[in-house]
């Protein structure tokens, strides 16, 4: 006798249905962790210097050359912006993660875009990249963030923040030193400067796109599309940066200028009205331009710029 009736078939019609949805969610939450979520890594190695504790997959040799490096940096931010109140000269160790190549770093965290390092605390993630004349210009570009927030604790906006970075990771070792404001060519986003300023008439300039007017750089708002300009973005915030920190008469204002995390009040506080600096700021891309791309052989050399006139 078949004892089955209709509200079995429908409760077993219901279940598959359900069964079916949770399917789908699990190969798309599959697909997410694919393309999101982090893999498992280990290190070969782990080097420990003063300051750092780094884990690596990159030979023994560049490790310990990051190392090295890792601590010019710690020095010369220390040396530079050490007296600010916020900076802490005890803290524990600072941890990097260092990976052989850009592929494994890529592999090892996903969906990272256009980043070639990035900071997440407590790692500053970077790989060794022997391709280029400069293979740690991004890990110092990283450090430098991991420094604003592990040891100097500072809140910045987003153009003083990235300038900041910037400023560091564009300058030269030469003798075992970072030499602060010196500018290596081989760095992003110097190698991009061709496309800033591309006239000498600031006018014409924010005419065709080339500049964009500081107000929305400060502001981090007003400007045109961050997706669609990115690397002019960069080459606004460092030469910004650059251009306060490496001004004498800004030297003082900008380091109160950090203290108090450079948004648009601060900045008019402690520098002055944007447009005061326009004229200035503007001397100085030109003078980096006609540096990087001229034959001033101080400049090939050192690194420092010619004196404007």
């Amino acid at each position: 006798m078949d004892m089955r009736t209709g509200r079995p078939d429908r409760i077993w019609r219901l279940g598959g249905s359900k069964a079916r949805w949770i399917f789908y969610l699990i190969v798309v939450l599959g697909i997410a962790a694919w393309k999101f979520v982090p893999r498992p890594w280990k290190p070969a190695r782990v080097v420990e210097t003063q300051h750092y504790v780094i884990e690596s997959t990159a030979t023994q040799e560049q490790t310990e050359q990051i190392g090295r490096v890792a601590e010019m940096l710690y020095t010369a931010y220390s040396n530079r912006f050490g007296t600010l109140p916020t900076f802490q000269k005890q803290h524990a160790k600072l941890k990097v993660r260092l990976y052989k190549d850009r592929k494994e770093f890529r592999w090892v965290n996903p969906n990272l875009g256009w980043a070639e390092a990035f900071y997440r605390t407590p790692y500053c993630r970077a790989y060794y990249s022997d391709k280029e004349i400069n293979p740690y210009h991004w890990m110092l570009h990283e450090a430098t963030h991991q420094l604003n927030a592990e040891v100097a604790h500072l809140k910045l906006a987003k153009w003083l923040e990235e300038g900041l970075a910037e400023y560091l990771s564009t300058s030269r070792i030469r003798d075992g030193q970072l030499m602060i404001g010196r500018i290596d060519p081989q760095t992003y986003p110097v190698w991009w400067i061709d496309d800033m300023a591309t006239g000498t008439n600031l006018e014409a300039c924010f005419g065709n796109g080339s500049v964009i007017p500081l107000r929305a750089i400060i502001l981090n708002s007003g400007g045109p599309s961050m997706n669609q300009n990115f690397n002019l973005y960069y080459l606004h915030w460092w030469t910004l940066t650059h251009y306060l920190f490496e001004e004498p008469k800004f030297r003082d204002a900008s380091l109160k200028l950090m203290e108090h995390g450079g948004a648009l009040d601060a900045f008019e506080k402690d520098i002055g009205p944007v447009d005061s600096i326009l004229a200035g700021w503007f001397r100085h891309v030109r003078t980096i331009k006609a540096a990087v791309d001229g034959h001033d052989s101080k400049f090939l050399k050192t690194g420092e710029l010619p004196v404007e006139e």
